[in-house]
């Protein structure tokens, strides 16, 4: 468990990743929150997205704002994520946001919001919502297990998490006593 930033962070369910949003203080970082959720993307790319990165069925991860900056990551998304990128585009053309396509979908006071005004309010709703030792990095690792325990082939996690590495990847899943029990009773 993650403890004054060091450790990896906590894994959550679906449940326990809808209460820690709804202790978040705004519709910005809420919807940063489900981004991450639905995306297993970093904190720092989500925070660098810009409306060119998005279309209706896919956000784009350029190379030049992923770990590494060796390459892009297509992540197909669900039309409702797509239609909440829109109503928050809307929302802030409304208040008089100049929005174009370069322009950054979170933004910050200069800029891209910061890593750290993210991590600052998941902090503060991490308590809220007493659930301790999770961080913004525990919406990738929560993802990508989700991921596996629905079946789905590491090999298709790893591509959409830009994991270069299977044994790298297989660190981020967690491992449920009730996995341990399924194949202890599969054993011959």
């Amino acid at each position: 468990m993650k403890i004054n930033r060091q450790g990896k962070s906590r894994t959550l369910s679906g449940e326990e990743l809808d209460l820690v949003m709804h202790y978040l203080p705004s519709e910005k970082y809420k919807l940063i929150s489900l981004v991450l959720r639905k995306t297993a993307g970093r904190i720092s790319e989500v925070v660098s997205l810009k409306y060119e990165n998005l279309t209706a069925t896919t956000i784009l991860f350029p190379k030049e704002i992923t770990k590494g900056k060796l390459k892009s990551r297509e992540i197909p998304i669900s039309k409702d994520l797509f239609l909440k990128l829109q109503e928050w585009k809307t929302n802030c053309k409304s208040h008089g946001e100049e929005v174009n396509a370069k322009d950054f979908i979170f933004k910050g006071r200069n800029g891209a919001l910061t890593t750290r005004a993210f991590q600052k309010a998941l902090a503060q709703a991490v308590i809220k919502a007493d659930l301790r030792g999770f961080s913004s990095h525990g919406y990738r690792r929560s993802s990508l297990s989700a991921g596996s325990d629905a079946g789905i082939p590491i090999r298709h996690l790893a591509e959409l998490s830009g994991h270069q590495s299977m044994a790298v990847l297989q660190e981020y899943l967690t491992v449920k006593r009730s996995h341990l029990e399924k194949a202890v009773e599969a054993f011959a």
